[in-house]
């Protein structure tokens, strides 16, 4: 039950965000429904609050929860090309995020901190953002690190600048593409 409730406050924190980050509000409305799900809801009790011993089944859960919530950028990832166009979809590389994906997705990680950190983090040292924005370097489509950078930009974040995480490979382009300065 202490997760549920956990989930209950992860949600309404994601709500107040997303209507920073313009997400959908039917987005934020049905974020994250699949945890309340029996393939779900019990893994993630026993991860979080429970004995966490069993592995397999809490990454089974956690599988399916990205594969069900577009708002997870893994949800983006084929794993396979699987087509017969002329010139096929390489297998594992990202597709393009939505634009309301990617601000659904910045708003989870906002709640999430406020969730689990116990506060709102501080847009001039958001710790979270610090500590895995490398992991998403390369694994998220062109278009999408574009629109994060808009996103996060919205939100007056200096440390997508700080971070030296701004100018993933091709954003610059793709920003000179759709009209826009380069500073």
């Amino acid at each position: 039950m202490r997760y549920f409730w956990l989930t209950i406050k992860h949600k309404w924190f994601v709500f107040i965000a997303g209507l920073r980050t313009k997400a959908p509000l039917w987005r934020l409305l049905i974020h994250d429904w699949t945890k309340f799900l029996p393939c779900e809801l019990p893994h993630y009790q026993r991860q979080f609050f429970g004995k966490a011993d069993s592995p397999y089944k809490y990454i089974k859960c956690w599988l399916h929860h990205q594969n069900s919530n577009p708002h997870h950028w893994e949800y983006w990832i084929p794993r396979t090309g699987h087509n017969k166009c002329k010139v096929p979809y390489p297998d594992n590389s990202p597709i393009a995020m939505p634009d309301w994906a990617v601000r659904e997705m910045v708003a989870d990680w906002l709640g999430a901190s406020r969730s689990y950190e116990g506060h709102w983090p501080s847009m001039f040292d958001w710790v979270w953002l610090k500590n895995h924005i490398e992991q998403f370097r390369g694994r998220l489509h062109p278009q999408t690190w574009f629109s994060l950078e808009n996103v996060l930009t919205e939100l007056h974040c200096p440390l997508w600048y700080d971070c030296h995480i701004y100018g993933y490979e091709g954003s610059d382009n793709l920003h000179r593409q759709q009209g826009g300065a380069i500073k």
